[in-house]
């Protein structure tokens, strides 16, 4: 009898296919809606998905995981008027120090 557990590559797989069919869902709200309150549902399952992301041990770069430099150029801009957009800096700026320690 086969086992039915995924390997590792495909548990990836599984994750970021998770996480790319969250962010198609959240730009189509806000294509029809014109925006997306943060407390959308939308919101919540992106989050979650990006956590079982880091919890099962994803360690990619933020450029990685966005492919454009354009996410962490928006955000440094934003950072300079908006406290919330320099925490998230900051913490991400942290956590790929982190990761190019180990």
């Amino acid at each position: 009898m086969e086992s039915q557990n995924p390997t590792e590559s495909e548990n990836r797989q599984n994750l970021l296919r998770a996480v790319k069919k969250e962010v198609k869902q959240i730009m189509e709200e806000a294509v029809t809606r014109k925006f997306v309150h943060e407390e959308s549902s939308s919101i919540t399952s992106l989050s979650g998905a990006v956590e079982a992301c880091l919890l099962h041990g994803l360690r990619k770069r933020a450029l990685g995981l966005f492919k454009l430099s354009t996410t962490t150029a928006l955000l440094q801009k934003l950072s300079k008027s908006c406290e919330p957009a320099a925490h998230v800096l900051k913490a991400s700026e942290n956590i790929e120090l982190a990761i190019e320690q180990n």
